[in-house]
């Protein structure tokens, strides 16, 4: 017991000896950081070229160390840290596009070479980034007092585009002992100056239409149409400044007589030319291609590179989508086109509204075309093998009816190439369905029927060459059939469909 006790006092007292020669070298207490500084560069962001370039300060901020008799304060740490967003105290801008880069030793020793001090920039944030950990230490005597410089950079981008005015953040830099205990601290009003400004405020917007696209046959409500130059946008600046601008187009709902309605994604948009004014297309970026429609905002323009000056007009082509959804009754079709532009913040600065219409008016709503005794729901089932082996078939007499004085002809087709099942991954074509058309027995002659596998594409099922008032009204029987044998069917179960759409025209 008494060897051990003796060991433990040796250890203790070794243990003491190299504690205190480290608080004696680490002496740091008492050190005072002091913050300078520079003035705001008033014209340092005063175009957009030098908003997106963005800007040096070059020994923005100066930093003093007073050093009290007695200091050995050795691996210390500069930390610096900002205490909000830069602001103009309506608008701000984050601290993260802001660096501090260590740049001089102003007044010394040690030397940045001593130090081993980085050069790299530093982005702000609310908490502390080490700008120096130093490798020498502040000794006094003999000096009792250091200064550094550090530069300020503002990183260039559209953050920079948020209003003029001067920018200001508090900064706090802080002094730590090489054990991260804060010895000092200092606060600095950091500002810089924004004197261009992209907020498009004054722009005014206005836009009108052609004359609307009218339709007149089945051909062309299968075609559509486009109405080259339909739409015109104007802009008026009123002085603003303006560039990074959007243009949004939305319409107010479907299209509408009143009673029969087309949705608004039938219908598109593509920009045509710069008719007056500047920028031209090139110097915008804009696209040519063609842009649907919805109730929503879509973009016709995105963030344009280049700004207006003064009074532009702009000319769009409407596209009109051709189709079954066409087949509507003769009217004038009308919704509302609403135009919006947005500056570089994507802060609405003008909108218009202004009425869009297109016209129906075949000669094919002259008839009226009717499916009947539950013709327009025609299911065939596949239940047995004898089903497959012979075909199966499915007959609607007096299914169809069309009510007419002039010679027409009923045209057939599918919404689509082939039937699919409910998941879509499974198809049969339509081809493999047949359909047969005939008269009603009490019909005239001279009316001529057919016989067909269906089509995508329009096939004539009926030609009536009469304009007698007696075939004023004509019913025709109908049998879907498919052909014996037909391997198209040897799909796996389920319910396989599509849309069949019948159409008079005029002959």
């Amino acid at each position: 017991m008494k060897y051990k006790s003796t060991f433990l006092i040796l250890m203790l007292s070794l243990i003491q000896m190299l504690i205190y020669p480290f608080h004696l070298f680490a002496q740091c207490s008492g050190i005072e950081l002091r913050g300078n500084i520079g003035s705001v560069i008033y014209n340092s962001f005063d175009s957009y070229e030098k908003i997106q370039r963005g800007e040096v300060f070059t020994d923005f901020i100066t930093m003093q160390y007073l050093m009290p008799n007695g200091t050995s304060c050795q691996g210390w740490k500069l930390k610096v840290r900002a205490l909000g967003n830069f602001t103009n105290g309506s608008a701000s801008i984050a601290p993260q596009f802001v660096s501090i880069r260590f740049g001089k030793v102003a007044v010394g020793p040690p030397t940045a070479e001593q130090m081993g001090v980085s050069n790299e920039s530093v982005a702000l944030s609310t908490s502390d980034a080490t700008l120096i950990h130093s490798k020498a230490a502040f000794v006094a005597p003999p000096t009792y007092f250091a200064s550094h410089k550090f530069d300020m950079i503002v990183q260039g981008g559209s953050h920079l585009l948020v209003g003029s005015g001067t920018y200001s953040a508090i900064l706090t830099f802080s002094f730590y002992d090489a054990n991260d205990q804060l010895v000092s601290s200092t606060n600095v009003k950091a500002s810089f100056n924004v004197l261009y400004s992209s907020s498009c405020a004054g722009l005014s917007l206005n836009a009108y239409t052609s004359y609307p696209h009218r339709f007149t046959t089945y051909e062309g409500l299968m075609a559509g149409a486009t109405v080259t130059e339909g739409i015109s946008i104007q802009y008026n600046t009123n002085g603003a400044n303006c560039r990074g601008w959007t243009l949004k187009a939305r319409l107010s709902g479907d299209f509408s007589n009143g009673s029969n309605n087309v949705a608004p994604q039938y219908f598109s948009l593509k920009f045509n030319r710069v008719s007056s004014g500047v920028p031209s297309a090139s110097a915008i970026g804009v696209s040519n291609n063609p842009i649907t429609l919805g109730t929503t905002d879509i973009v016709l323009i995105n963030q344009s590179n280049a700004s207006f000056n003064g009074w532009t007009e702009h000319k769009f082509d409407m596209m009109i989508q051709g189709g079954f959804h066409l087949l509507i009754p003769n009217g004038t079709y009308v919704s509302s086109l609403i135009f919006s532009v947005y500056n570089q913040s994507n802060e609405l600065v003008a909108t218009f509204s202004t009425p869009v219409t297109f016209l129906v008016y075949a000669t094919l709503n002259s008839y009226t075309l009717v499916l009947q005794n539950s013709a327009n729901q025609v299911s065939m089932a596949f239940n047995t093998v004898s089903d497959y082996t012979n075909g199966i078939s499915v007959s609607k007499l007096r299914g169809l009816k069309v009510s007419g004085t002039n010679p027409y002809q009923v045209l057939v087709r599918t919404a689509g190439f082939n039937l699919r099942d409910g998941q879509g991954s499974n198809v049969i074509a339509v081809e493999a369905v047949n359909l047969e058309i005939k008269k009603f027995s009490h019909t005239a002659d001279g009316i001529n029927c057919f016989t067909k596998g269906l089509s995508v594409f329009d096939q004539v099922f009926v030609t009536n060459p009469l304009s007698d008032p007696s075939q004023k009204v004509v019913e025709f029987d109908m049998k879907y059939f498919t052909k014996p044998g037909d391997k198209r069917f040897s799909k796996p179960a389920g319910i396989y469909s599509t849309s069949v759409l019948f159409v008079a025209i005029p002959l």
